[in-house]
């Protein structure tokens, strides 16, 4: 009996190669912490991630130059924010219900959930 394997992709599966630079996993995950906003960051600097993955500081100053490097954080910045929408909208939510709710909050929250029943009435 021949069995059917389901694959089930993880977020490696999804990371570019990226050619000719030192230590490429050290690298990616570099990419990845810069991504990171700092407050969500287990280690807080560049000099704490260096040592914690066995790089020189200078390793970390060399990426920083290289011309993917920026495009590949922004790309998993965008990545990050995905992941993170649904908190986002929940909290909007929360704030929207709550007595301390502003009229911008709840235009947002109408805007995200596509609704066309704001009322503009502002001066033009």
């Amino acid at each position: 009996m021949n069995k059917t394997l389901i694959k089930t992709s993880i977020k490696s599966d999804f990371l570019p190669v990226v050619t000719k630079v030192y230590r490429q996993a050290e690298f990616l995950q570099f990419v990845i912490w810069c991504s990171t906003p700092i407050q969500f960051r287990e280690l807080k600097t560049q000099k704490e991630l260096a040592d914690s993955i066995g790089i020189c500081e200078d390793t970390i100053g060399n990426w920083k130059k290289r011309p993917e490097f920026y495009s590949l954080v922004f790309k998993e910045m965008k990545e990050w924010i995905k992941e993170h929408l649904p908190d986002v909208i929940g909290g909007l939510y929360l704030k929207a219900c709550s007595e301390e709710v502003s009229s911008k909050d709840v235009e947002l929250f109408l805007r995200l959930a596509g609704s066309n029943i704001i009322i503009n009435d502002k001066k033009k």
